[in-house]
């Protein structure tokens, strides 16, 4: 292997991919069935609060998978996905808390700090990978 030519990449066959996806979504949307019927939680923020958790963990869990396996028309959506429905999910639980004015003041500039702080760092990482495939591109030219 010379010093130029790029490592082998595995890919995913699309059968075996089709299927991962199917089974993520159907233990995902179990996972949310109980959080939002079965689980018990005597008030809607409660349940709000969990599913906004459990769908930043998605989205976390997504964002390692686009990293390791750089498959971008799946887990790049999916990572945004979960991350926007963690944050709507929290920004109800936030909103149908009932607390004081102040207190809901509080968090919601605090989530709305960590939205745009993610937002920034995986803006910065796409402008990097881009420059990355950029300099790839004109190294292997000649």
């Amino acid at each position: 292997m010379g010093a130029y030519e790029p490592s082998p990449t595995r890919a995913v066959s699309k059968a075996a991919l089709a299927v991962a996806v199917f089974l993520t979504f159907l233990i995902i949307g179990l996972i949310y069935l109980y959080i939002f019927v079965y689980s018990g939680f005597p008030t809607d923020p409660a349940k709000y609060w969990w599913a906004g958790l459990t769908g930043f963990i998605f989205a976390f869990i997504f964002f390692w998978i686009h990293a390791a396996t750089h498959e971008d028309p799946i887990t790049r959506v999916l990572k945004w996905l979960f991350f926007i429905l963690g944050a709507v999910f929290f920004y109800a639980s936030i909103l149908l808390s009932g607390s004081e004015a102040g207190s809901m003041f509080l968090w919601l500039i605090v989530l709305s700090v960590i939205v745009l702080i993610v937002m920034l760092f995986s803006w910065r990482m796409e402008a990097q990978r881009a420059a990355d495939e950029d300099r790839r591109a004109r190294r292997h030219r000649t």
